[in-house]
């Protein structure tokens, strides 16, 4: 089982461009009441989802405007029906999100809850992400980077 790999944007492969959108993404979850969360900053409103939930781990992934560059609508949303698909074949429960960049349009998400550092990797990976949003009932979230733009050796 690959080890779960959360890397700070301090510490990431980013341009001072990247990191000011990474701080600056907002995500909301679509709960019974909504969640507003952001990376390094703890929300108790989110823990107590995860804990009616059952879930231990959850992250916030979107599979619009891969590798950050700008796709249609339409591509966008059978993007966003193949991470629907890839969802259920993994077998995990999901609520609806959106993610938002700081000068962007929001982007249809998912909060997926109960999944591991190997399944959200793949996801990464799979959608073509930048970065998704780690989320556990003991911590405040934080940003998990796509491999490749993690740091050699780290």
């Amino acid at each position: 089982m690959k080890a779960l790999t959360i890397s700070s944007i301090d510490h990431a492969n980013l341009t001072a461009q990247q990191r000011a959108v990474c701080r600056a993404t907002m995500f909301t979850v679509h709960a019974p009441r909504r969640l507003r969360l952001q990376a390094g900053i703890r929300n108790s409103d989110l823990t107590q989802l995860l804990k009616t939930h059952n879930a231990l781990t959850a992250v916030v992934v979107t599979a619009y405007n891969p590798a950050g560059q700008k796709l249609p609508t339409t591509k966008n949303k059978a993007r966003h029906a193949a991470l629907a698909a890839a969802i259920k074949r993994l077998k995990l429960a999901a609520l609806p999100a959106e993610r938002e960049g700081c000068n962007d349009a929001s982007d249809e998400a998912y909060l997926v809850l109960n999944i591991s550092g190997a399944q959200a990797e793949d996801l990464l990976t799979e959608f073509d992400q930048h970065a998704l949003l780690w989320c556990n009932q003991s911590s405040a979230p934080e940003l998990m980077l796509h491999p490749l733009m993690r740091l050699q050796g780290r």
